[in-house]
């Protein structure tokens, strides 16, 4: 950083005007106030305060006092003080932090202006260093561990009792008299961690327990992250839960991946690899043609995930000579490693990348109940992983007695249909006859056996859908209590309040009328939840013309059991509301942000457009109307959707109850909402 002598001078505006001789003229000046420096610290800390004082006077009334900071001739830190009569002029700025600069001298740079544009500017000499704080503090869930120096330069340290990934934010004490702090965090764009962040930085260890977290104040590194080898090259970290690798896989050719302590626990998709040494789990077996492909290590699912490439940074698409590869795109009914990666109509997120087997031969392998749903599924195979190119009903064909394709390329269950629960089904497309005229083959090649977990309700067991869920009919009546057991004491974490009261951690009691409900259980969310039925069993309720059965959300701002499960406009997801007494539908839910996944935060803050329809289709309501006091929270808009009022944000974390009353008449709805 150089050291600029002290400068006072004028800066001139030139103004050049083509208007007409009636517009009025720019007045300038090249004459800037008077500037009398009162006092100025002459150091400063990165992250620091600068404080500057001076007095000011000018013929012409004052526009600004600018306080710059240059680190050689680059500007990299600014405060602008507006000003208009003469005066003394305090303020202070701040001294970025970055990491590897090295203690020197800066330059402050006093910049008074007028309203005519007339300009002085003083220079002083800026002595700027790196803090060496006496420790820093990690902070992980709200709890500070405080770092220590470690003796190397700039290098502080704290060990203890870690998750295996403790994702955290560094705080340094106060930096300076005038209580500065500054936090570090990750930056995924960059990856790596910088300041001014609190965004949670991916420690990772290769197991939990005791070890030791760094951070370098300096070069801004840190440590332990995880690093994973793929055949012994380092894989790059995409997020904090991602790491890849674009290489070429050879068919039949033995592949390792080292630093996942718990591999052998892993999902290895069985389309592209075998683990065929049962004494070395990080051994794969690569098994489709050979070709240049994406390799991804997940570890919130646990699963290594396969994607063939059409260069280091395309996916591959399906070419007219057969080659490339085929993507399945579907609803949340198919998804791998297991349902719980199920993304729906989202290609991006959800599109599964089929194994190239043979020349013009592709192939997808699903476990029913783990991989894909045994008694319900709709997805369809494209050219690519985002919508466009696709295999339409003329372009597809299939001899299968359980898998039907419908006109638009969708594959579904033949009518009666279910696959047995735990087999493990191939789809086979082949391409031999071109890319218009593919053949799919669906055959059982064997059985796992799903982990079964025996949840039953006043005794009865329930049914196993898939790995995690489970469900059962029953009549019930309103008030009656229901005691869930098995499932290795099986506690939930959230009860749908519309649905059921706890009594106890085990049991509870049915809030709406009496009916048949299909009660149903997640193990892996630990939810319990339920939807209204018909009284034959037949299907699921629907809102009778005497007001009576349930009634279903369709659209945005509602969810269930969280905002991020909202339906949109996917009729089949629609948030089923039960009938409280004759004829009012209630539903209580407490409020969180946009994409919120917390348990019972089922309405979002805002951003509301939906409406409560009599089924799971588009059968609609009259137009709805307010109850008195709930345009404080809603609107009808002109299209008939509930919104959020104008200018309305509701509280997150606060309750509500929203509650619909067809006592007048289903073409009479009225909506009605109160904070509990």
């Amino acid at each position: 950083m150089k050291t600029l002598k002290y400068i006072a001078l004028s800066l001139l505006v030139a103004a050049s005007t083509t208007a007409c001789k009636d517009d009025p003229e720019l007045q300038t000046t090249d004459i800037g106030p008077e500037m009398t420096v009162v006092s100025v610290d002459a150091s400063g800390v990165y992250g620091g305060k600068v404080d500057f004082e001076v007095a000011m006077t000018d013929r012409y009334p004052l526009s600004t006092l600018k306080a710059q900071i240059f680190f050689d001739d680059e500007m990299v830190a600014e405060e602008v003080i507006r000003t208009k009569t003469d005066g003394t002029y305090k303020g202070a700025v701040t001294l970025p932090f970055y990491k590897n600069i090295p203690d020197g001298e800066a330059t402050l740079r006093l910049v008074g202006q007028n309203i005519r544009f007339g300009q002085t500017t003083v220079e002083r000499p800026l002595a700027v260093s790196r803090p060496k704080p006496a420790y820093l503090n990690f902070v992980l869930n709200d709890v500070e561990y405080r770092m220590e120096p470690t003796g190397n330069d700039y290098e502080y340290a704290v060990t203890d009792d870690f998750p295996q990934k403790p994702q955290g934010y560094i705080s340094t004490p106060e930096l300076d008299d005038a209580g500065s702090v500054v936090t570090f965090g990750y930056d995924t764009e960059t990856a790596g961690i910088v300041a001014d962040s609190t965004d949670p930085i991916p420690y990772a260890n290769s197991n939990a327990g005791e070890f030791t977290i760094t951070f370098n104040l300096k070069t801004f590194e840190g440590s332990p992250f995880i690093k994973l080898l793929f055949d012994g090259t380092e894989m790059t970290m995409l997020d904090n839960d991602n790491y890849y690798i674009v290489t070429t896989l050879t068919q039949n050719q033995a592949y390792t991946l080292t630093g996942v302590a718990d591999f052998a626990d892993w999902n290895v998709d069985l389309d592209f690899f075998e683990r065929k040494n049962a004494s070395n789990p990080e051994e794969l077996s690569f098994l489709p043609m050979t070709g240049m492909y994406k390799v991804t290590a997940n570890f919130k699912h646990s699963y290594l995930k396969i994607e063939a490439m059409k260069s280091a940074t395309e996916l591959a698409t399906l070419n007219d000579d057969g080659s490339g590869a085929i993507w399945a795109i579907g609803g949340t009914e198919v998804g791998k490693p297991t349902l719980k990666n199920a993304y729906g109509w989202s290609p991006e997120d959800g599109g599964m990348c089929l194994a190239r087997v043979a020349d013009k031969k592709y192939q997808l392998t699903l476990v029913a109940g783990i991989s894909i749903n045994a008694s319900s599924f709709d997805f369809k195979f494209f050219h690519q992983k985002t919508w466009g190119g696709e295999f339409g009903g003329d372009d597809i064909t299939t001899a299968s007695d359980i898998v039907k394709i419908n006109d638009s390329g969708n594959l579904g269950l033949v009518e009666g249909k279910t696959l047995d629960l735990g087999g493990i089904y191939r789809f086979t497309v082949d391409v031999t006859g071109g890319n218009t005229a593919a053949v799919l083959t669906v055959e059982k090649v064997g059985e796992q056996q799903l982990p079964p977990a025996d949840i039953t309700v006043n005794g009865t067991q329930m049914t196993q859908i898939d790995v995690d869920n489970y469900q059962l009919e029953l009549d019930l009546t309103q008030g009656q209590t229901l005691t869930l057991g098995g499932g290795d004491a099986f506690t939930p974490a959230w009860i749908n309040p519309d649905f059921f009261e706890a009594v106890s951690a085990t049991s509870v009691k049915l809030v709406p009328v009496a009916g048949k409900y299909r009660i149903t259980a997640n193990l892996a969310t630990k939810v319990i939840d339920a939807l209204v039925l018909k009284a034959d069993g037949s299907g699921l309720a629907t809102l009778g013309d005497d007001g009576h059965g349930a009634v279903y959300f369709i659209g945005y701002g509602i969810g269930s059991p969280a905002a991020a499960d909202q339906p949109g406009w996917t009729t089949e997801k629609g948030v089923c509301v039960p009938e409280s007494a004759p004829g009012i539908y209630k539903m209580t839910a407490q409020a969180g942000l946009e994409g919120s996944t917390t348990l019972g935060q089922r309405f979002r803050v805002s951003g509301w457009s939906g409406k409560f329809f009599k089924n799971r289709g588009w059968d609609g309501l009259g137009t709805f109307s307010l109850a008195p006091g709930t345009e404080a929270f809603l609107s009808i808009a002109g299209d008939g959707n509930i919104e959020i009022a104008s200018g309305v944000t509701l509280d997150e974390g606060a309750t509500y109850c929203l509650t619909l009353d067809v006592t007048a008449g289903n073409d009479k709805p009225v909506l009605s909402m109160v904070k509990k």
